[in-house]
């Protein structure tokens, strides 16, 4: 009788660790089954679920940047990807240890702003008196949300699902003088050099050449479980490899050898 309770017990656990492990991927973007996802963050993530061959099932559930965070507190199987890692969110997130994207840093936006270096400090910015927007919730990196946290006053802060949208339209409508941005982001929506002409892109000095955004979930048991299957793809030479290839040609032509070089380090591939 000890050896039948015995087996029932390994089987009912088999059984429960066969179960894929259901993920509410909270976004602000929701794909529709009908549609290729634009974003290749988006496309990543569900080749991922491919890759885990039905260990994993994705559902996304729009929310907004500062939503998302208390989502991700409340709900022990919301994950969210492409996050940047900060101490702050570390302790509050399980994160890969393996990144998903990587991108050039934040650039300064302006626009009408002729004779600006090209490479320039936010201090200086803040001294000159531009009107900067940032979004609420958002992660510029450390050391711009560092210095975001300590002259809070002197940007203009924007909520909500579309915050980054509305932002870029408030600069093109010459509400702001710059938006902190990924330049490919805003090239893209202004993909003439007429609808680009008056604007300008700078380096930010507390900014690096690159940023990687990572997969973060609840610290639950289920986000435990999540992070550890979603890493082991991640780990998986020929995911690694289709996630570089993904980046190529996605950025500008300067960019991108930093871009590649960034990813080949992450993932430990030597040249």
């Amino acid at each position: 009788m000890r050896y039948a309770i015995l087996l029932i017990v390994c089987l009912y656990s088999l059984t429960v660790k066969s179960e894929p492990i259901h993920i509410d991927i909270i976004s602000d973007y929701s794909p529709d089954s009908n549609q290729a996802p634009a974003d290749l963050a988006t496309q990543l993530l569900l080749k991922i679920e491919q890759t885990l061959q039905g260990k994993v099932t994705l559902d996304f559930m729009p929310a907004s940047r500062e939503r998302e965070w208390r989502e991700l507190v409340r709900n022990p199987n919301a994950c969210l990807y492409n996050k940047v890692k900060t101490p702050e969110r570390e302790a509050m997130a399980l994160f890969t240890s393996y990144p998903l994207m990587s991108f050039p840093a934040n650039r300064l936006i302006l626009k009408n702003q002729p004779n600006i270096p090209d490479t320039m400090s936010l201090g200086t910015a803040v001294r000159m008196g531009f009107s900067i927007g940032v979004s609420e919730g958002r992660s510029y990196g450390l050391d711009i949300d560092n210095f975001i946290a300590a002259n809070r006053s002197a940007f203009w802060v924007a909520e909500g699902n579309q915050s980054a949208y509305r932002l870029r339209t408030m600069l093109s409508q010459d509400k702001l003088d710059g938006i902190i941005e990924y330049s490919s982001v805003f090239i893209n929506e202004h993909p003439s050099a007429q609808a680009l002409n008056g604007y300008s892109f700078h380096a930010i000095d507390e900014a690096g050449l690159t940023i990687f955004g990572y997969i973060a979930c609840a610290k639950s048991n289920e986000g435990k479980r999540a992070i550890d299957l979603l890493q082991a793809a991640l780990q998986r030479p020929d995911l690694q490899q289709a996630i570089i290839t993904a980046h190529t040609g996605l950025f500008f032509e300067q960019e991108e050898p930093f871009i590649l070089r960034a990813l080949h380090k992450a993932f430990n591939i030597q040249h």
